[in-house]
């Protein structure tokens, strides 16, 4: 009678790392999130844990090469961790200043992959010292009709950095609305911006000569700056 097999300790990590992906497929979720960025990471990941396996065996029946049998689990348990990284990155860190750049570049360049360059020149490419009540919230790609994945920034500065981002978006294809000096219409549209940027939740401004440039579009953007406190407010 043939004696049963001992698994290894590897071999159980292996197989309830399997089962969980199998049972709660969180994998599907994170892949779909930032496909811009995961799709890459997770063939790298596949990859990985595949050519793990091969060499596992051959170890195993070699009986020699535990070494780069430890290298091969650590690529791998790297490669998985990666793949993960930038739906984690872009779910939290709603109010951490240091992770702004990680966050845009997971936003821009994960959700929506080779056509980034207009989300690209809305927010900034990074964030100056004089940068107070930093928020900047960040969806993913979800497949669900009339979904748009956005962005909300807000945050205090001062004005030489106003002007700088005044400058910038005067170049933009995008209409230019001051409020208290603008039609019903137009009256409408920053009504509806500030209250999808839920301005008055988080900040006390008075945004009465407050200004948004405006993208009018199937899914509205835009970016609003008030001179008289500083405010930073963008809608992607």
């Amino acid at each position: 009678m043939k004696k049963a097999k001992v698994k290894t300790r590897w071999q159980r990590i292996n197989e309830i790392i399997l089962l969980l992906h199998i049972v709660f497929p969180v994998w599907m979720l994170f892949l779909m999130y930032t496909i811009g960025i995961s799709g890459k990471l997770f063939l790298i990941a596949l990859a990985a844990v595949l050519l793990l396996g091969v060499i596992y065996k051959l170890v195993m029946e070699l009986g020699k090469g535990k070494k780069i049998l430890c290298i091969s689990r650590v690529v791998a348990i790297l490669a998985i961790i990666a793949f993960y990284v930038p739906t984690l990155i872009l779910m939290n860190f709603n109010e951490t200043k240091l992770f702004y750049p990680l966050k845009r570049a997971c936003y821009i360049h994960g959700v929506f992959g080779e056509n980034y360059e207009f989300y690209d020149d809305m927010l900034p490419e990074k964030l100056l010292d004089n940068c107070s009540d930093y928020y900047f919230r960040t969806q993913g790609c979800f497949p669900a009709q009339d979904y748009h994945p956005s962005s909300y920034l807000i945050f205090h500065t001062d004005t030489e950095v106003l002007d700088l981002y005044a400058a910038h978006y005067e170049t933009l294809d995008c209409i230019r609305l001051e409020n208290g000096m603008q039609s019903e219409d137009e009256f409408d549209d920053i009504e509806w911006f500030c209250s999808q940027m839920r301005l008055n939740e988080r900040v006390q401004d008075n945004l009465d000569n407050a200004v948004l440039y405006w993208f009018d579009e199937y899914y509205p953007k835009g970016m609003l700056l008030n001179y008289e406190t500083g405010l930073v407010a963008i809608l992607t």
